[in-house]
């Protein structure tokens, strides 16, 4: 790979020669370095150990996520791996990690990810949250959302409702609601120049003015879905004192019973500046940042904040849910009831399905939806009504377990049928090492974890997984 050169704007330069001082030609000379790459395991489908223990690649802990490693980029795709299909890990920058990591969800909490795609830190935290509760991941733009959903769902998550709204109209439905919220807010990306020098024509267009502005309208929505004794990491991808420190100083200022906690501890982190901001509070040299000349990732900020009052605590809107986005609730078909009853799902009463254009979808318990908002996805989609047959759907696949469907093949990493599969060619007899296809839906799985469907007819294996995901 080689080094990509960049202009940086003079302005630019000047503010970071005033924030780094006789540390400044050490910055500039990271950029003559290649941008880290990273992934993040998902503990929703493999435990760390357990991936270490036979991972494809050479990893190196990244020290702010026990779940985090280094590859190298130029040995290693992990894009391009059978792994990835199946949602073992998330690709992500190594410091985008930080803010996910920061955010002390626990399982059975509400928690909203605010400008959540295309879904990074969203997939953390439903890892963290394990299954309970709930999580709310949001971004106001419908395409954004759209991978957003598909990354949750390649990583089995099924306690999820993707939202494509404003923070104005998010903050109605759910006042007081949640118990932990993350706010990785648009930014100028001073940050990334590095890694994304198309960052810098944005930056000359709008610049930090811009997007402070922008960032006190999410976080008054965001301070307005906080329940009390709530919890809200704020992060951005820039080095802007006026988008960061100057943030939170003005979240303080705003809002007193809002208060800084200290981070939990690591080397790799540069404590705030409260110096560079005008009457600048002692409290926000708690706050973290991520230089890319000290350590191996780009620039990032992070701060966690609590909301310390005792007003009493406000549910989200309890109206008749009446659908969203055309879904409606729907009783589930007899074909999807036999279906999940062979996969060992327990269909009890008061489990809510949802219905749009032949596809259903299950809600969980716990999961409110309130009415009028503009969904993209939300619980578990299970597959579609075709002709009075059901079709599963590829994220039923990733959300189950591999022993629990009765017709199963299970390929090793190594095996070219994996990649026959994932790019949508049908499976032949001979091509599985012997094995017998049964008939009817199979599940395919790679090293014990599913990857989606196929239809076996004794000798053969029509693929079924799904035409928009496939490895092209």
């Amino acid at each position: 790979m080689g080094i990509r050169m960049i202009t940086l704007p003079e302005k630019y330069l000047e503010s970071m020669k005033r924030l780094l001082g006789e540390e400044f030609p050490e910055y500039l000379a990271c950029f003559r370095e290649e941008p880290q790459g990273a992934l993040r395991l998902n503990t929703l489908k493999t435990g760390i150990g357990q991936f270490l223990d036979n991972s494809p690649f050479e990893l190196q802990s990244v020290p702010w996520s026990e779940k985090g490693f280094y590859y190298d980029r130029r040995q290693a795709n992990p894009s391009r791996h059978p792994y990835y299909f199946a949602g073992l890990y998330y690709i992500q920058e190594p410091s985008a990690m930080i803010p996910a990591a920061l955010l002390p969800v626990t399982p059975g909490e509400r928690v909203l990810d605010l400008c959540a795609a295309p879904g990074g830190k969203a997939t953390e935290l439903a890892a963290k949250l394990e299954g309970k509760g709930m999580l709310v991941a949001n971004d106001i733009s419908v395409s954004r959302c759209m991978a957003l959903a598909k990354n949750l769902q390649l990583a089995g998550v099924g306690n999820a409702i993707v939202t494509a709204e404003s923070p104005q109209r998010l903050a109605e439905a759910y006042p007081q609601f949640f118990d932990k919220i993350l706010v990785d807010a648009p930014c100028s990306g001073e940050g990334m120049f590095r890694r994304e020098p198309g960052m810098v024509r944005d930056w000359l267009e709008h610049g930090p003015s811009w997007y402070s502005s922008l960032q006190r309208d999410i976080l008054r929505e965001a301070y307005r879905m906080l329940r009390p004794g709530g919890q809200l990491l704020y992060s951005t991808c820039t080095f802007s004192v006026e988008e960061n420190e100057g943030m939170v100083q003005w979240l303080l200022e705003q809002y007193p019973d809002m208060a800084v906690c200290p981070a939990t501890p690591c080397p790799e982190f540069s404590p705030g500046m409260p110096e560079l901001v005008d009457g600048g509070r002692k409290e926000l040299v708690h706050c973290v940042r991520i230089f890319p000349h000290r350590t191996r990732g780009e620039g990032h900020f992070a701060v966690l904040l609590e909301k310390r009052c005792e007003e009493p605590v406000a549910q989200g809107r309890q109206k008749p849910w009446e659908g969203a986005g055309g879904r409606k609730a729907a009783k589930l078909p007899a074909g999807a009831s036999a279906f999940l009853q062979e996969i060992g799902w327990d269909l009890r009463e008061g489990q809510t399905f949802l219905e749009r254009k032949g596809s259903y979808s299950l809600l969980p318990h716990g999961l409110e939806l309130p009415d009028g908002l503009r969904i993209v996805s939300a619980g578990i989609l299970l597959g579609e009504e075709k002709k009075q047959r059901f079709e599963p759907s590829v994220q039923l696949a990733l959300a189950i377990d591999k022993n629990a469907y009765p017709r199963m093949i299970d390929l090793e990493a190594g095996d070219g049928n994996v990649i026959k599969y994932l790019k949508g060619e049908t499976l032949i007899l001979e091509q599985t090492s012997g094995e017998c296809i049964p008939k009817g839906y199979v599940l395919v799985c790679v090293d014990g974890h599913p990857l989606g469907w196929g239809k076996g007819n004794g000798a053969s294996l029509k693929n079924k997984y799904y035409a928009g995901w496939r490895m092209i």
